[in-house]
């Protein structure tokens, strides 16, 4: 499916081997913490810490060069100064290193000089067959590979997962895995890129575009090298996956920054909004707009059509939502008379009377006792008028057997079911068992009609190829 030169990064993202350059004894410097990271993460592969003062550090054998190493090195973390990066980018080429991570600052970013200094880094490293990471980055999250630089100091959860992310933003990068994480996203990869000095943002969407492990592909972009071939690969990619991105640079000082953030040129930001149309890539506003969109596309069904159903137990709930969906374009029609009169006999002495039957379906407060089958049950009863609901309520999420009856109906009916619950803080561990069943939870109404808009146009996009 996909070509454009797309290097194959499997070794990158589950490495038999990681040599790190600056190794160090410290847990609070880089060199020390990346290798505690490895081996509190179970890392199954062989670890070569590098630093010619040591002979042995956290117990593993320490190499004063990368000569020294007997074994083949698929990764080399550089865990150095920008000074001492041309040295040790000669003996990862000499060694015919397969990947590095390069986290210095002082290149591309700092000007002419920097760019220099960046170019005959890349120079050096082609000669030997090495492909770089960064520089001026946080490298590499792999759950498959147990590799942990971007947020080393934390243990994450390393269950793998469909989600790929790449950006040009450590913090992006950080903020995707701590709180995609907490969310219950689970990942396939997480790169953060930095200056794109070798390896750019494309190859990496080209990459996860055909492993069959990676579902959704998301990334924060400054600016792009090679804007036609990112776009050309995009639009391989999106009739099979959804590929969600967030650019910076929308605005005048936004991409001033982004030129001393990573030297990049920001570009049209209109320009760039019109091309993701184009190629059905799906535009994000925000970071936080990410995650959400993620969390959505997680989900593995798509509404057929634009018809929502509500199902609430909170009346704000209801005209959030609504006023949401009349800016999204979705409508909320009256359920059927049959399904009304099917959702009365039911509900009757089950929940408080209530005129609205219709559509939002306000179930007003449901006695404790089979709380969650009512609701599973009503829901049901709902996705047969409509192409997706959204459900605002107090409970249920931690019980098993309640999110398994929503993804049976998913999965049967071919619908999804977004999720907000009343009261978030006291649902944390129910929202994330949620997500990683690929259903759909947000703290406001609003972030799931959004993502619900989302959700339809792509596919009224798939429709139309």
């Amino acid at each position: 499916m996909i070509n454009n030169g797309i290097p194959d990064l499997k070794y990158l993202f589950e490495p038999r081997s990681v040599a790190l350059v600056g190794a160090s004894k410290d847990e609070w410097k880089s060199g020390g913490m990346f290798i505690n990271s490895m081996l509190k993460d179970s890392y199954a592969g062989t670890i070569y810490p590098v630093n010619p003062k040591e002979s042995e550090i956290m117990g593993l054998k320490c190499y004063p060069n990368l000569a020294d190493i007997p074994g083949e090195i698929d990764l080399a973390i550089l865990a150095i100064p920008s000074a001492a990066i041309i040295p040790a980018m000669e003996e990862c080429a000499r060694k015919h290193v397969k990947f590095a991570v390069v986290h210095a600052v002082g290149f591309s970013e700092m000007g002419a000089a920097g760019r220099d200094y960046e170019k005959k880094m890349v120079d050096i490293a082609h000669e030997g067959g090495v492909r770089i990471i960064g520089p001026n980055c946080m490298g590499i999250f792999t759950s498959r590979g147990r590799v942990n630089t971007v947020v080393p100091y934390a243990r994450l959860p390393l269950e793998p997962g469909g989600v790929g992310f790449v950006g040009q933003s450590g913090w992006a990068s950080e903020t995707m895995l701590r709180l995609g994480s907490a969310r219950g996203l689970r990942f396939s990869g997480v790169i953060s890129i930095g200056n794109q000095s070798d390896l750019r943002v494309e190859d990496l969407i080209g990459y996860w575009g055909g492993d069959p492990q990676t579902k959704v592909i998301a990334a924060y972009v400054e600016g792009l090298k090679d804007a036609r071939r990112f776009m050309q690969i995009a639009r391989e990619i999106c009739p099979h996956k959804p590929v969600i991105v967030w650019k910076g640079g929308s605005s005048e000082m936004g991409a001033r920054s982004a030129a001393s953030h990573t030297g990049s040129l920001a570009g049209d930001y209109e320009v760039f909004q019109a091309m993701c149309r184009q190629v059905g890539i799906i535009a994000a506003k925000s970071m936080e707009d990410v995650i959400d969109l993620a969390i959505a596309f997680n989900c593995p069904v798509l509404p057929p059509g634009r018809r929502v159903g509500l199902l609430i137990e909170a009346g704000g709930g209801a005209v959030a939502s609504s006023d949401a969906s009349a800016r999204e374009g979705l409508t909320i029609p009256q359920l059927s008379q049959q399904t009304q009169d099917r959702l009365a006999a039911y509900l009757k002495d089950k929940v408080p009377p209530s005129t609205n039957r219709k559509n939002p379906v306000d179930l007003v407060w449901v006695p404790i006792g089979d709380t969650y089958g009512v609701y599973a049950d009503c829901l049901e009863m709902i996705l047969s008028d409509v192409d997706a609901c959204v459900m605002v309520a107090y409970g249920f999420l931690q019980i098993d057997q309640f999110r398994s009856r929503i993804v049976e109906l998913r999965d049967r009916l071919k619908k999804p079911v977004l999720y907000v619950p009343g009261n978030p803080s006291d649902q944390v561990l129910g929202m994330e068992m949620a997500v990683k069943d690929g259903i759909p939870v947000y703290l406001m109404p609003e972030n799931a009609i959004h993502c619900l808009g989302a959700m339809v146009r792509r596919k009224e996009f798939l429709e139309r190829l």
